[in-house]
């Protein structure tokens, strides 16, 4: 059969657009579909333009504790032009955006705008913003549609947060798209949730000065993350002025008063209330499944669509789909931009394989290879399991070392001292288990594990790599040698 394309890709952000700059590289006719933002979340809405603004509240921040390094000057004449920043974060992602367009050009990609929905599983139907529909065809096709701010939307379920309702009518409340074009810095800010969005924008506001409520329904914030990056962060944020209020969970908002209960209190008999100038929603995503009813794809109770280990579409019967991949946040895995992207970058490349295109292998997506980083002050990132995990699936054999940056010369030199490796191997064989980091630069750091993990290499080898010196990362040759000298014992 003739296809207008061999590949059409819908949807342009970290997953969409890597795997259309591959497919195009790789001599595979392709067509993306985008309805408006080019670069999806990530670029937009979520990892850059929070990143920049990060960068403003750090150098603030270095002005703030200028003291200690022998800098002295009158702060009462520092203060954060906001404009500037917005106006700073704005170009980054415009400058970004626009180069995503640029590749796509440069790789041969043709760009269509418009809204896409599946006619069956070769064909695309697109929607523009007059209203003119045009389809396409494709070999294959790549969904790529990502995720949207979780509301509580549901009315045939008991009241469990806010909806979008309350975000349309309550100009108090914000989600993480709306928080990014704030015209000022509030002065108050309660944050609803304590996950990795929650905790990027409590340290972002509470380091330009804002007074900062968390509130979590779990026992803990991060708390899907290793216990000991979790505790030591809520430490580092209750010392930064951080208010964190878990075991509560949200009722309503009226005005610029939340209402909320302990989260034993199920019949809700003892309201509490907080005032603030604005509540930051950051309580997860949800997939974006909408217009592919008619390809009779599987979803899951997650709400994303269901694949295997090759990204490889699932129908309602549990059958491959076997032209049809999915990649990125729809998927339900982890919702991070480089997850889509190395998602992206694996369906292409089996793809290829189908194609019987030379020196290609069949992959499988490994997801506990794949680094989780949160952007506080400081920076956390891990990798494979937590030791919580660790300690159920093997009980008995594993090893844990865990040493602070308190003794290590380039972070008392940078007076960055807060945080710490943590290594978790087998102890039968030295495989890495897990790692996890908190750190001024935890984030590049553990790009050094996943690459030993991803190698199939071990504890004794991680130990046996010369580390510079002074750097940060000595701490991580550190405890790999203090576990490389146990399990050698």
């Amino acid at each position: 059969m003739n296809y207008n394309y061999d590949l059409i890709i819908v949807g342009a952000g970290p997953g969409g657009y890597i795997a259309a700059e591959r497919a195009g590289k790789l001599g595979l006719k392709t067509a993306i579909v985008e309805k408006g933002t080019w670069g999806g979340v990530c670029l937009n809405i979520g990892c850059i333009p929070t990143k920049t603004l990060l960068k403003n509240a750090k150098v603030f921040h270095y002005l703030d504790v200028s003291e200690k390094y022998g800098i002295n000057y009158d702060k009462n004449s520092i203060h954060i032009d906001w404009n500037v920043a917005q106006k700073r974060k704005d170009d980054v992602v415009k400058k970004l955006t626009t180069g995503v367009q640029f590749l796509m050009k440069s790789n041969k990609v043709d760009s269509i705008v418009g809204t896409a929905s599946a006619v069956d599983s070769h064909t695309i139907k697109v929607t523009d913003k007059e209203g003119s529909q045009k389809t396409y065809t494709a070999k294959y096709l790549i969904i790529a549609t990502g995720s949207k701010v979780k509301m509580f939307d549901n009315p045939n379920v008991p009241v469990t947060g806010l909806s979008t309702n309350d975000l349309k009518n309550n100009q108090t409340l914000l989600t993480s798209t709306e928080i990014l074009s704030l015209k000022e810095i509030p002065k108050s800010l309660t944050v609803i949730g304590g996950g990795v969005i929650g905790c990027e924008f409590a340290a972002l506001f509470s380091t330009l000065g804002t007074k900062v409520t968390i509130i979590e329904y779990l026992p803990s914030i991060l708390a899907i993350s290793d216990r000991d990056i979790s505790n030591e962060l809520t430490k580092i944020f209750i010392n930064n002025g951080i208010e964190i209020l878990t075991n509560h969970s949200v009722a309503s908002l009226e005005g610029n008063t939340l209402t909320y209960y302990a989260a034993d209190d199920k019949e809700r008999k003892n309201p509490k209330t907080i005032t603030s100038d604005y509540f930051l929603l950051s309580t997860g995503r949800i997939p974006i499944t909408e217009g592919f009813e008619n390809l009779d794809l599987q979803i899951k109770p997650n709400g994303a669509f269901a694949v295997n280990n090759k990204l490889e579409a699932l129908d309602k019967n549990n059958q491959v789909l076997d032209n049809i991949y999915i990649i990125g946040d729809v998927t339900g895995e982890k919702m991070l931009a480089h997850v889509a992207s190395s998602q992206g970058l694996m369906a292409i490349n089996n793809i290829l394989v189908k194609e019987k295109k030379a020196n290609y292998q069949e992959r499988i997506v490994n997801y506990n290879q794949m680094p989780s980083c949160i952007y506080s002050f400081p920076e956390a990132a891990s990798v494979g399991l937590t030791e919580e995990e660790v300690k159920k699936l093997y009980p008995d054999d594993y090893l844990s070392k865990k040493i602070p940056f308190s003794i290590n010369g380039k972070a008392l030199s940078d007076g960055e001292t807060d945080g710490f490796v943590k290594l978790i191997i087998s102890k039968k064989y030295g495989e890495i288990l897990g790692a996890h980091i908190l750190g001024t630069t935890a984030t590049d750091m553990i790009a050094e594990i996943v690459n030993i993990m991803v190698n199939e290499d071990t504890i004794v080898e991680l130990a046996n790599a010369c580390h510079p010196h002074p750097t940060l990362s000595e701490v991580v040759m550190d405890v790999a040698q203090d576990l490389a000298l146990q399990i050698n014992k």
